[in-house]
């Protein structure tokens, strides 16, 4: 009896191999980079790269804020905002701009994780991260002590972020931007406490503030697989998640996919971004998510 149950767990062993094998073979089809083709992001050159990669670290500081003092290690994704990402999205700004919202973040989504990618790497991830150092310094957590690279709801925020900041959609529509964030809040008597302690950290979008902000499109339990007609209802940047993570659904080649700076899935499917009904199927084994939306 002993060597049979044996055979049958290794025979149930072998056929759960095959089935994982044969779903990650399915989230492996990659699609094509570049991932989108208006704005095209030119191979860094040597010294670029030695100033900016995921590897420097940055300088331990201390700030007040009232009567307490912060420390911890600061962002400097500004820099890289300058220095890189405006000369090579300038050029393309006033074909941006006559695109609809929807295709001005849709281009943004993509154009922004490719070009972090070919800075920092698959994975950028960096905890307190954001593109306009908003953030407090941080003194815990991955990456905490890296100069660059976006968190979770860092980079879910960005294409909005850079939508306001080129003056390609108002902030009255950018809701999940930190301009449209703190216009609602000023409209609806809100108090910006993001940052740690309870402080303000300039109207940053965390994954506590995306959770509650927006139209829901659509909500899965925990181990709930979405349905075709549920992915059809997605639209380029849909935020997706729940507070503590989330990443943000992009368009490429017609078909919805998910992108995020780190966390459970694009990482582990080698930094390319996942068909959204695998990723969301992926998403939602570990708890319920929702599906946000602020553009008309």
């Amino acid at each position: 009896m002993k060597l049979k149950s044996r055979f049958l767990l290794f025979l149930l062993f072998v056929a759960a191999s095959i089935s994982f094998n044969c779903s990650n073979k399915n989230l492996h089809k990659d699609p094509p980079y570049p991932l989108q083709k208006m704005i095209v992001i030119p191979e860094p050159t040597a010294e670029q790269l030695t100033e900016f990669n995921a590897d420097i670290e940055s300088e331990f500081t201390t700030i007040e804020k009232g009567t307490k003092k912060i420390s911890g290690y600061r962002t400097n994704n500004k820099l890289f905002l300058q220095k890189i990402i405006t000369p090579i999205i300038k050029p393309h700004l006033k074909e941006l701009v006559e695109k609809s919202p929807s295709e001005i973040i849709n281009t943004l989504t993509l154009f922004g994780y490719e070009i972090f990618q070919k800075y920092l790497g698959q994975n950028f991830y960096r905890w307190g991260g954001d593109i306009f150092d908003l953030d407090d310094p941080q003194d815990r957590s991955h990456r905490y002590q890296c100069t660059y690279g976006l968190d979770c709801s860092g980079f879910a925020a960005l294409p909005y972020e850079l939508a306001v900041h080129y003056n390609l959609l108002p902030k009255e529509e950018a809701l999940f931007a930190s301009k449209g964030y703190e216009f609602y809040c000023s409209q609806n008597q809100l108090q910006d406490v993001g940052g740690r302690e309870e402080t303000s950290n300039n109207f940053r979008l965390d994954t506590r503030e995306l959770a509650e902000l927006g139209k829901v499109v659509f909500k899965l339990e925990k181990n709930q697989t979405p349905t075709p007609e549920q992915i059809n209802l997605l639209k380029p940047g849909d935020i997706v998640g729940r507070s503590g993570h989330f990443g943000i659904i992009a368009f490429i080649n017609g078909e919805p996919y998910y992108l995020e700076s780190g966390g459970w899935v694009v990482p582990k499917n080698n930094g390319v971004p996942v068909k959204a009904i695998e990723a969301l199927k992926i998403f939602a084994a570990s708890g319920s998510i929702t599906i946000r939306r602020c553009l008309e």
